[in-house]
């Protein structure tokens, strides 16, 4: 299985650059696991088993994960209005809930989708503005819980009430609740500005040559994150929590109930967190630089976890090449 595996991933690469770490797990043991290209073209750094990379969206199983532990905790309902733990989300329109920050049906516009982001948070800044007025300041697109549409701002909000309920900073709780426990000593909130042995750099493609990407557009504000990882640190947490180590049974029927069919696949439905095939689940993340993905096929117990500093890699496409091979093992 390793030596086709190696054979296949070997291949798409002849015709296409990777960059980055992929690990394959079934019933707890590794199929396949293998560095591919570098940490940092510039410096000449390959990268290995080891290496650290920005997860973007990936982290919002996370966010997912700390929103219903507190609700297990009996600390939140999850059909509060966020306003009820956070005085600024009063502004909010009065029939979102925190199940629609979850599920991206709150209406909220996502603030990646805003023009000129990079500006506009330079801006905030020079002007000395606060960062969540400006997230409540952003338009509602439509009435909560009338459809799907995929929003980071509402995850962000889910990490501010976080820190309010638990009085302790973003990091510090979900470093208290799931880093620490489960020793992933390699996962932690990205800035890139700070030293972070091991990281990688993110690439891009430009002037027909690979290139140093640009920072998150939000990495420069004060806020609730985005993580760092690794292939390791993810499958570790991938154990845990399909295992039921994080969530008691019922509330994982919580986080993986579809509630929303998404407006880009009819046969892609939105739990909380993460997207539902018929026999898949799917966590994905992108930004400048960075590709990150894992899936899970539950019956199987299959996992498979891709995390990237090459923004061009394709790990739809990768996977299902490789997934024939997978499924006939």
């Amino acid at each position: 299985m390793e030596q086709q595996l190696e054979e296949l991933i070997d291949r798409y690469q002849r015709d296409y650059y990777l960059s980055g770490n992929i690990h394959i797990s079934k019933e707890g043991k590794t199929l396949f696991s293998k560095s591919y290209g570098q940490a940092s073209i510039q410096l000449g750094v390959p990268n290995d088993k080891d290496t650290k990379f920005h997860i973007a969206s990936v982290t919002k199983m996370f966010i997912a994960a700390a929103t219903l532990k507190l609700y297990e905790q009996g600390l939140i309902s999850l059909d509060d209005h966020p306003g009820t733990y956070v005085d600024a989300f009063k502004a909010l329109h009065p029939k979102i809930t925190i199940h629609h920050l979850l599920s991206h049906s709150a209406g909220l516009h996502d603030i990646y989708a805003v023009p000129d982001l990079t500006y506009e948070m330079s801006k905030l800044s020079v002007e000395k503005r606060a960062f969540i007025p400006y997230l409540v300041g952003l338009k509602q697109n439509f009435i909560p819980g009338e459809r799907w549409e995929y929003s980071s701002t509402g995850f962000i909000m889910l990490g501010y009430i976080l820190e309010a309920v638990t009085e302790m900073k973003y990091e510090e709780s979900l470093n208290s609740w799931f880093f620490s426990p489960l020793h992933m000593g390699s996962t932690g909130v990205d800035c890139p500005r700070q030293i972070n042995s091991g990281r990688a750099y993110g690439h891009a493609w430009g002037n027909n040559q690979l290139i140093n990407a640009d920072n998150d557009r939000l990495s420069t504000v004060q806020a609730p994150g985005e993580l760092y990882s690794t292939v390791q640190d993810l499958n570790t947490w991938c154990e845990a929590l399909f295992k039921g180590k994080i969530l008691q049974p019922e509330t994982m029927d919580k986080m993986f109930a579809p509630y929303y069919t998404t407006t880009f696949d009819p046969n892609l439905n939105y739990g909380y967190g993460w997207f539902l095939g018929p026999d898949f689940r799917l966590i994905a993340g992108g930004t400048p630089g960075f590709r990150s993905e894992i899936w899970h096929y539950p019956v199987q117990d299959l996992r498979i976890v891709m995390l990237w500093n090459y923004e061009k890699v394709d790990s739809h496409q990768l996977f299902r090449m490789i997934k024939p091979l997978l499924f006939h093992t």
